[in-house]
């Protein structure tokens, strides 16, 4: 029995010898291992994504509601009381707040709208046309006081209209309601142009496309390229402004409406959708909005500079470059077959509501737009 213990001992003690080398050379491997690169390996430590914030793209791709905010829960039965269909995104203190859809995106299929259907641009189109303009005048090809002459001799008053002029729409140049023909993106802008009379004074605030028609026509001058070739040479993928094409492909299109109780879908025009070529035949969602205005207003597609030169106002008019420039914010605004989209941003930039609706309403939806956005500031 003496002999059993004494060996039962001498193998547990061999035992965990053995284990005490083996963990020995385990970590000198380890040690090795960790300073061939002369950086010792740090223990992987899981970090939990943050659902809010505005640096993960797909975040905007997402449902979001701050259930932890009362303000959100508020604004959020605000919304669903107005019967407002079409998505909206709400970015307070730069984290996302509310990132929905709300009704239908097709009542015929009762399919739903969610944070990535896509909607009209319309109007706030400008805004991607007025910064290729200011991308041709960082580049030297032009300044905001280049005369119309320079490129259309034959317009009215070309030698006393420039191009901050087109921008602020304070030209007072006209070309009426536009072709009803399918033509190409080059061909719409050239009827624009070639119909174009002076309806106004210079100077004097008119709101007419025909001023950026013809900034489409100065970008093809000047680049030798069409329109959309233009807007692919800046943005790139950046962005995911989306065609009359590939909207009608995607899965994520939605219909407009022209009232809350019809079946019938308004935005089958597709001639009046293609004669808005810089002024509105684009298509979004609203985190792509969002991260186009964030990235402009932020420095990061032209400086901080030519910024203040591309919202400058003239003659105390708040309108430029696609959007109304206001003490303390930047509202944009459109209007195109059922489709109304609106823009509020702070001035610094951390405060935004984008609401994209696809069944018109009157009131026009700005106006809960701006009731939220002040909720938001206040907050």
């Amino acid at each position: 029995m003496k002999h059993f213990f004494a060996k039962s001992g001498l193998f547990l003690f061999a035992l965990f010898l053995g284990l005490a080398i083996y963990l020995f050379q385990a970590d000198s491997q380890h040690d090795l291992a960790s300073t061939k690169s002369g950086q010792p390996i740090k223990d992987y430590h899981y970090i939990k994504p943050d659902l809010f914030s505005i640096d993960r793209k797909s975040n905007f791709s997402a449902t979001r509601i701050k259930k932890s905010s009362p303000l959100a829960t508020k604004i959020d039965a605000e919304i669903k009381t107005s019967n407002f269909s079409g998505s909206i995104l709400l970015v307070s203190h730069n984290k996302i707040l509310i990132n929905k859809g709300y009704s239908y995106a097709d009542r015929a299929s009762a399919k739903l709208n969610t944070p990535k259907s896509l909607y009209g641009l319309a109007s706030i189109q400008k805004s991607l046309t007025a910064l290729l303009i200011m991308k041709q005048i960082q580049a030297g090809k032009l300044t905001l006081q280049t005369k119309l002459s320079r490129f259309y001799p034959n317009l009215p008053n070309a030698d006393s209209t420039t191009v901050q002029n087109l921008l602020t729409m304070t030209s007072g140049l006209s070309a009426g309601s536009g072709p009803t023909a399918l033509m190409s993106d080059s061909q719409y802008i050239d009827w624009y142009i070639q119909h174009t009379v002076q309806k106004f004074p210079v100077g004097r605030f008119h709101y007419d496309a025909t001023n950026f028609k013809i900034l489409a026509g100065i970008l093809e001058s000047i680049t030798k390229k069409s329109y959309r070739d233009n807007l692919d040479a800046v943005f790139g993928r950046k962005f995911d402004f989306v065609n009359g094409t590939g909207f009608s492909a995607s899965p994520d299109r939605t219909f407009s409406y022209k009232s809350f109780v019809t079946q019938k879908a308004a935005n089958n025009g597709d001639a009046y959708l293609a004669r808005e070529v810089a002024t509105g035949n684009l298509f979004t969602t609203t985190g792509n909005l969002y991260l186009y205005f964030h990235e402009l207003f932020s420095g990061k597609l032209i400086p901080p500079a030519m910024i203040s030169q591309m919202f400058a106002k003239v003659n105390g008019f708040p309108y430029a470059s696609g959007a109304y420039n206001e003490p303390k914010f930047y509202k944009a605004h459109g209007y195109i077959l059922g489709y109304e989209p609106t823009v509020f941003i702070s001035k610094d930039n951390q405060t935004t509501v984008i609401m994209l609706a696809n069944t018109a309403s009157k009131p026009a939806w700005q106006d809960l737009a701006e009731k939220i956005f002040w909720q938001l500031m206040t907050n």
